[in-house]
């Protein structure tokens, strides 16, 4: 995270980094409720703020979603990432699990898949 004073054009508006993210508003606003991209400040219209890191971090934060981790495990994630490069281990370890989790989910798929199919050729 980088703690210097970002420059105006720097910062992005909810709208800019819903655009930039492909995701609709409400979801950066949900996100920013549930404390999962903290400190975001508010211009002099009330709009909220946001700073590099802040984008960075709910880009990542919504690919671990829809990558199945839990909303207990992204607020861990969020509060790891915000300490810095000494929880870099503890975050690697949380991607590494679940990415192990998915291969499993994937290979029971297919041995489903394969079931289906021996059972569509033997009622041919």
């Amino acid at each position: 995270m980088d703690n210097s004073h970002p420059t105006p054009n720097q910062t992005k508006t909810i709208l800019e980094v819903a655009n930039l993210l492909q995701i609709p508003r409400n979801t950066v606003r949900n996100f920013c409720n549930r404390g999962l991209v903290p400190h975001v400040r508010r211009d002099a219209k009330h709009q909220r703020i946001f700073e590099p890191w802040q984008v960075d971090l709910l880009g990542i934060l919504i690919n671990m979603r829809q990558a199945g981790f839990r909303s207990r495990e992204l607020k861990r994630y969020s509060a790891l990432y915000r300490q810095g490069s000494k929880t870099s281990a503890e975050r690697l370890a949380m991607l590494t699990t679940r990415k192990r989790q998915l291969w499993q989910e994937i290979a029971d798929r297919q041995k489903a898949i394969d079931f289906i199919e021996r059972q569509e050729e033997m009622g041919k």
